[in-house]
């Protein structure tokens, strides 16, 4: 991507980078409390993530075999760069984590509970 495109997008996303940054819910977040609750309910949201990105991944890229070209290039090599990310980054310990792990492991060390996100996956488990 050149620089100029690199502008241009960075361009187009201020405002709504902006928006993102001041979001109110960073004001609502005050001590200990808040923040576990503001957790325990975000947690939905990184998985959510992650499972949009594999339908993406699903998508755009060849998830099956064999294996065949799909679609372009470009789009392929971001959304597997971005999966390579998500899923097996590194933690502050040097072990390879998703993200979603990793986030699980900060509301342990948070003393937050876990128990919606721990029902609802092992529903999704069983379904």
């Amino acid at each position: 991507m050149t620089t100029d495109r690199l502008a241009h997008i960075q361009k187009r996303l201020a405002k709504v980078r902006r928006r993102l940054l001041e979001h109110p819910v960073y004001g609502e977040i005050v001590d200990l409390q808040s923040l576990r609750l503001f957790m325990e309910y975000h947690v939905f949201a990184v998985w959510d993530f992650m499972s949009l990105l594999k339908a993406l991944q699903q998508k755009l890229t060849c998830t099956t075999t064999p294996w065949m070209t799909v679609g372009n290039p470009e789009m392929r090599y971001l959304i597997n760069e971005i999966v390579l990310a998500e899923e097996t980054d590194i933690n502050l310990k040097g072990e390879r984590k998703s993200h979603f792990e990793m986030y699980l492991d900060a509301m342990q060390e948070c003393e937050t509970a876990t128990t919606k996100i721990d029902t609802f996956l092992q529903l999704v488990k069983d379904y």
